[in-house]
């Protein structure tokens, strides 16, 4: 049986080419986390909204990687002065392709960005700048694998028992490159359940449920993609895109 297809997103490269022709791409180690995972990464370019349900019916998951910041008036609100990176173009393909596959019933995973895709794609209002009501360090600039604080998981029983076979405890410390993020579980709309924080409450991991009761969509707002060769217990949100593609063919 083949791998199953992740398709991956990617983001406007700049500064790479002397002609400054437009190029796409993501980072590596997502591509290696997905490979490392059983699963094969297949990268989407930023296309038209349009494009979204026939790019997805040649994979089976989706993993909606990190980068720039979501237009806010995606969620009503004025742009901050710290708010960077806004791309209208993978903004509109990308929340596309969550309702494409959320239509086509294939999982989708978020990591950074790609949870706050998901998060405001099912309703949620993002704090722009979190060192705005915070002191805990999310936008930290140690390299990997330096971890940044630890967070508290809470999963759901079934998440609970695949986490409990990789020896993941109640507490995992993790890395953290962002510097927006939902800033507490009580914003996050009532279809998604939060499932870890950080200590000072900033929302850390979510998860949606599809119509059958499986896990449809998981949200990590770190990056496991970093740490996974330090630690292999990392590799967990890969894991489970992977397995939960291989259920959806």
């Amino acid at each position: 049986m083949r791998q199953p297809r992740i398709g991956v997103t990617t983001k406007r490269l700049r500064g790479h080419d002397p002609l400054d022709r437009p190029q796409m791409g993501t980072e590596a180690a997502y591509l290696r986390a997905v490979w490392a995972a059983g699963g094969l990464p297949v990268m989407f370019p930023n296309l038209s909204p349009e494009a979204a349900p026939a790019c997805l019916e040649g994979v089976e998951g989706v993993l909606l990687t990190g980068g720039g910041d979501i237009d806010p008036a995606r969620y009503g609100a004025p742009r901050h002065p710290q708010t960077d990176g806004v791309d209208p173009e993978r903004d509109a393909f990308e929340f596309a392709l969550v309702e494409a596959a959320r239509a086509q019933g294939k999982p989708i995973l978020g990591i950074c960005r790609g949870s706050q895709v998901l998060a405001v794609a099912f309703g949620a209002v993002l704090c722009q700048h979190l060192p705005d009501i915070t002191e805990l360090t999310h936008d930290s600039d140690a390299p990997p694998p330096a971890r940044a604080h630890p967070v508290r998981l809470e999963p759901p029983p079934d998440l609970e028992t695949f986490l409990c076979t990789l020896g993941i405890g109640e507490i995992l410390e993790v890395n953290s490159y962002h510097h927006q993020g939902v800033p507490r579980r009580s914003e996050l709309p009532p279809s998604l359940q939060p499932i870890a924080e950080a200590p000072d409450g900033v929302v850390e991991a979510f998860l949606w449920r599809s119509a059958s009761g499986m896990i449809g969509a998981l949200a990590i707002q770190w990056h496991p993609e970093l740490l996974f060769e330090d630690d292999p217990r990392h590799l967990w949100p890969f894991r489970w895109l992977v397995e939960a593609a291989q259920g959806a063919r």
